[in-house]
């Protein structure tokens, strides 16, 4: 239906269109930020002073305007109830209200009392003339708050939904099955809509949210399930694990697992001979031994199915760094191996896409560039994508074309159990829980700039001990533009002068960089020729240096906890003891609190869980990643809400497998992806 059966303004309708909202449907889910209780009119002495908006009503017995010292004019109001007690009213630069009230007649006020030199004012309420009551809609009920658009205020777009609502019931005819909707005890979307704008009561108001949000939820997991049924639904031979070629693998390694990496180990190996495609997310903090477990998985599907493996890291930094780790593990064993990023010469690159596709390539390691349509696999049987929370359905669809390959997704982000559910839903979930033997904790505390001036002569003789500094310094935007990569410079120049005994030193790290450069600074680093590595947070993964022990990172306060969790794990990755300095200029008590959970926990697991409480799932997944900032952290902490919805996504898919007579839901779900029901 189109807006202008609104019957408002052309400018009003230019706002709307501006903000994404074209037609009636868009309208109504423009959703209330917040609501105010205007049910009941209470008398003077009831009203309670605990700053919420409250409705009270008298006759009007005078009004006053004085000019103000600065100015501005301030309207006077005294009413009286019915028992004879005063309300006051102040309004600031409003003559409207001066000229159109009259003496005598009663009103109905709407706003904050407060009580203020002995008396209860109300500063700048509404003020309704109580013979208009009866048409009223906004008072005598829940009264939904909207965020105001560009000049339309909150009450406008109140008024217009009430005077539309009656459209409601062919405009949102219900996509779920009635089944669906009897047997989790859902709102019809129409009554839920009219609910969420207008409700009935504040439980109305709690069911109609309730299924607003299982619909968004609902369509993730919808996605979710058909592509693990998906995925699948390939049929491979089921096999009997082979231990012993796990075993011999893990003799040639000059350290001991976890109990936590070998039953990673062997989940794994009794996924892929389940006669199932494998799909796993394997969570485990920074320094946990995730990569040790993909390479036992890869020389595993090497030895015994004779196929090949890929490994997709987001970084050309840490593409590299897995590429020299595999092969110190994998080369001596006879496991061929090659690395193919962007950067990676045309030459080169031609060279290892024929290896790849006669099969005289094991194992390649890179980033995206491994799965363009110009690359190709003789027999590719297990892919790692290693976090990747981006990569998703469509390029797992990708994979399919190389016969359905083992997938096992890892990310060092510790996901709260409610969020693993609500975003990778398809995936069947391991968690390492255990360090390797040996590591300390990191000592961390928040500091000023001035507490870190102190710790110079220390950071210095640290130093001389053979020991590493990282300094990070934040990003304005997301990504490293050239005036990001100027506060970084201006950082670098700063610490050299800071550290002006050993200014030569120095290095700089940032987004900017050519690779060889980064390769340059990093093997430098690396090799403890560089002392100082000043950098933008492209470290975050893919620095490994065990003799790093120090990290300063400031303005910590633009930091969600998950990534400062991440930061601090570029240092402690050896037996020395290691040190996280959060430096912050904020005065803010909350932001200081936040920042000394870092103090106070070391797992990644309780930081990722704050995060989700104070920052929402945007901080630990990537507001771009998970793409749902409009849930509310509420119900993404929500695990058995999720679960619910989850299931009521299995019983759908198990009666509509490909959601036949379900036209509204399977229109909503191709919008996702338009081929994911073929």
């Amino acid at each position: 239906m189109d807006l202008k059966e609104l019957k408002t303004s052309s400018r009003y309708l230019s706002i709307l269109n501006a903000n994404g909202i074209y037609n009636i449907k868009d309208f109504f889910l423009y959703l209330p930020r917040d609501y105010e209780d205007r049910t009941e009119i209470k008398k003077v002495r009831d009203l309670v002073i605990d700053n919420t908006t409250q409705t009270t009503k008298g006759e009007l017995i005078s009004k006053n305007m004085i000019n103000t010292a600065r100015g501005k004019k301030l309207i006077e109001i005294i009413l009286e109830d019915e028992i004879g007690n005063k309300i006051f009213v102040n309004i600031m630069n409003n003559t409207y209200y001066f000229q159109t009230l009259e003496k005598g007649k009663f009103y109905v006020i709407v706003g904050k009392p407060k009580f203020q030199r002995g008396k209860i004012i109300f500063w700048n309420p509404k003020i309704i003339n109580s013979e208009n009551m009866k048409n009223n809609e906004q008072t005598g009920r829940i009264y939904p708050i909207y965020s105001e658009l560009m000049g339309i205020k909150a009450s406008r777009f109140a008024k217009k939904i009430l005077e539309n609502i009656e459209k409601l019931d062919y405009l949102f005819p219900d996509p779920l099955p009635q089944s669906i909707i009897n047997s989790y005890g859902l709102l019809n979307l129409g009554e839920a809509i009219r609910n969420i704008h207008f409700p009935q009561s504040f439980e109305k108001l709690t069911k109609a949210q309730y299924r607003i949000y299982f619909d968004k939820v609902l369509k993730i997991q919808i996605v979710s399930q058909i592509s693990k049924i998906k995925h699948k639904k390939e049929i491979k031979s089921k096999l009997i694990p082979k231990w012993e070629v796990i075993k011999n693998f893990l003799n040639t390694l000059p350290f001991d697992l976890t109990n936590a990496q070998k039953k990673a180990i062997k989940i794994c190996i009794e996924d892929i001979c389940s006669g199932k495609p494998m799909l796993r997310l394997l969570q485990g903090d920074v320094g946990s031994g995730k990569t040790v477990v993909a390479i036992a998985i890869a020389y595993y599907i090497k030895n015994v199915l004779g196929k090949q493996s890929a490994i997709l890291a987001p970084t050309e930094v840490l593409a590299k760094q897995h590429f020299l780790g595999i092969n110190k593990f994998l080369l001596p064993l006879g496991i061929k191996i090659d690395l193919l990023t962007g950067s990676t010469s045309l030459k080169d690159k031609e060279k290892i896409k024929q290896n790849l596709f006669n099969s005289n390539t094991d194992i390649v390691v890179g980033t995206t560039a491994i799965i363009q349509d110009t690359v190709d696999f003789c027999n590719l049987g297990f892919v790692v994508i290693d976090e990747q929370h981006k990569f998703g359905v469509k390029q797992r669809g990708y994979l399919k074309k190389f016969n359905t390959p083992h997938i096992l997704q890892m990310t060092a982000t510790p996901i709260p159990r409610s969020l693993a559910i609500a975003f990778f839903g398809e995936f069947d979930v391991s968690i390492i829980d255990e360090l390797p033997a040996g590591r300390k904790k990191i000592h961390t505390k928040v500091i000023t700039e001035n507490q870190f001036n102190k710790l110079k002569e220390w950071i210095l003789q640290k130093i001389d001990q053979g020991q590493q500094v990282y300094i990070i310094t934040p990003l304005i935007e997301e990504s490293e533009a050239m005036e990001n990569v100027a506060n970084v410079m201006q950082e670098y120049e700063n610490t050299k002068d800071f550290f002006s005994s050993i200014s030569d030193k120095v290095d700089v790290l940032h987004g900017k960089m050519s690779s060889k450069d980064k390769d340059l600074v990093m093997n430098k680093f690396k090799n403890n020729k560089t002392k100082i590595l000043v950098s933008t947070t492209v470290i975050e993964v893919g620095v490994d240096s065990p003799t790093a022990t120090i990290i300063l990172i400031k303005n910590s306060e633009r930091f969600g906890l998950s990534q400062l969790h991440q930061l601090r794990g570029r240092v402690g990755r050896s037996d020395l003891q290691s040190y996280c300095f959060l430096m912050t200029t904020s005065k803010s008590q909350d932001t200081i609190q936040r920042l000394k959970n870092m103090e106070k926990y070391s797992d990644g697991f309780n930081l990722s869980q704050i995060d989700l409480q104070t920052r929402g799932g945007g901080e630990i997944l990537g507001i771009k990643q998970s793409g749902q900032t409009d849930i509310p952290i509420n119900i993404l902490m929500d695990t058995e809400f999720l679960e619910k919805v989850q299931n009521a996504s299995i019983d759908i898919l198990q009666t509509y497998p490909k959601l036949e007579n379900l036209n509204l839901l399977k229109k909503e779900i191709l919008k996702s992806d338009p081929n994911i029901l073929s």
